[in-house]
């Protein structure tokens, strides 16, 4: 029943993005962006047992950070937030491979804050994805999504989302059916070795194809060696918020997702890959 629901909601989800994506202009993708990186903030502050107060002080702050960041942003403030999660999320990686300790001693101190930091970045960087310019939210932005109507670049949202999607049902299905070696059974014990290898290889092979052979489109070193970091770092996604439920005793971040949990355990994968995705392809 559980595998039925997952391929039912995943199936909705598939077909919002795409009309949001390609009948609507890019304002209501903006804008779903938006509400999704909020609720996925309030499903964060929810797990770490906040108060009511506390959530709507720490909502009401993230939503004047994020008017903030549209109406003040420049070309710096992308390519500074770009450098910043790239560093963070390795130290986050490096972190994880000596048993997560400064990521707890945050989360016991300061959890609110990270969630804060992360998810708002994330946010902001898929908003401004491939912004060049010093221009504001008031001004033509030809990247930044609640200023324009058409743009190509709801085909590179395409093409992201469309990667963590297969890096993460290959890692899920593969994982599932072959192999039992243990990835990292203290942070999350379904994930094997053999799902990681499928997560990475999948989506190489399938975006490797459809550029060469379908679209005719050169593949060079650089973009597998970076196509290859975003299924990594999808992993590291998972990883980070498996470390996250479990340091507070959740088995899901929600259940507004039937079969997926909540929000937040759809976007792990998405909140260290945007930034990559950014610097690979736009700055």
């Amino acid at each position: 029943m559980k595998m039925l629901n997952r391929i039912i909601t995943g199936t909705l989800l598939i077909f919002l993005i795409v009309v949001v994506l390609f009948f609507l202009p890019l304002f209501y993708a903006a804008t779903l962006f938006t509400i999704v990186s909020l609720y996925g903030f309030y499903e964060w502050l929810k797990v770490t047992k906040k108060t009511d107060l506390s959530i709507g002080l720490y909502l009401i702050l993230m939503a004047l950070l994020m008017l903030l960041l549209l109406f003040y942003h420049n070309h710096i403030t992308v390519v500074a937030l770009t450098y910043a999660s790239l560093f963070i999320w390795l130290l986050i990686s490096i972190d994880m491979f000596f048993g997560s300790r400064i990521y707890k001693v945050i989360l016991d101190h300061q959890s609110s804050l990270l969630g804060l930091y992360i998810i708002t970045t994330a946010w902001f960087l898929i908003i401004s994805m491939g912004s060049t310019t010093a221009t504001s939210v008031i001004n033509d932005d030809p990247y930044l999504l609640f200023s324009i109507e058409k743009s190509n670049i709801n085909l590179y949202l395409l093409f992201l989302i469309t990667l963590i999607s297969i890096t993460d049902a290959s890692g899920y299905f593969v994982g599932k059916h072959f192999g039992n070696a243990k990835l990292c059974e203290s942070i999350s014990p379904n994930k094997t070795l053999i799902g990681l290898f499928g997560s990475i290889l999948a989506p190489l092979i399938v975006f490797f194809f459809l550029f060469s052979f379908v679209y005719n489109l050169p593949i060079i070193i650089e973009d597998l060696v970076f196509m290859l970091l975003c299924c990594i770092y999808c992993t590291f996604g998972d990883l980070f918020m498996s470390i996250f439920k479990r340091h507070f005793d959740v088995k899901d971040t929600g259940n507004l997702l039937p079969g997926h949990g909540g929000i937040l355990d759809r976007l792990d994968s998405y909140l260290p890959t945007v930034a990559i995705f950014q610097f690979w392809l736009f700055l």
